[in-house]
């Protein structure tokens, strides 16, 4: 079943409106930034989130809480969301995520998907050189 969901899943991300914009998510001292306009469309004001990377595709998947199918078809952790000003941006810690799978950890921004009918945000972290 995680292969199915995979397959549709990620096939749904590759054809989602994606950005390479600074002011929406970024990695900053090994930190993942998201605008707070981004986080509240996907996460709609949750303050903890499902997270996992999958190295193969260099991407880091992050859902809401309350999202119980995203649960039952990744093995993930469940994370909070910091408050970054009052803007409502949030972030939230990629050390360990950087160093176990030795990813370059220069502030910059990140490439992502977003599907908001399936409150999920996908997030590239390596580049394929």
């Amino acid at each position: 079943m995680e292969r199915i969901f995979h397959q549709d899943l990620l096939s749904q991300l590759d054809n989602a409106p994606s950005g390479l914009d600074g002011d929406q998510v970024r990695l900053r001292r090994q930190h993942l930034w998201i605008s707070g306009e981004l986080a509240n469309r996907i996460f709609n004001n949750e303050r903890q989130v499902y997270t996992v990377y999958y190295p193969q595709r260099k991407a880091l998947l992050l859902a809401p809480m309350s999202n119980e199918d995203f649960k039952a078809l990744h093995e993930c952790s469940l994370v909070m969301l910091k408050d970054r000003n009052r803007q409502g941006d949030k972030s939230l810690s990629l050390q360990e995520v950087i160093i176990d799978n030795g990813l370059d950890d220069q502030d910059r921004p990140l490439a992502y998907s977003a599907l908001e009918s399936l409150q999920l945000l996908q997030v590239v972290l390596g580049t394929d050189d």
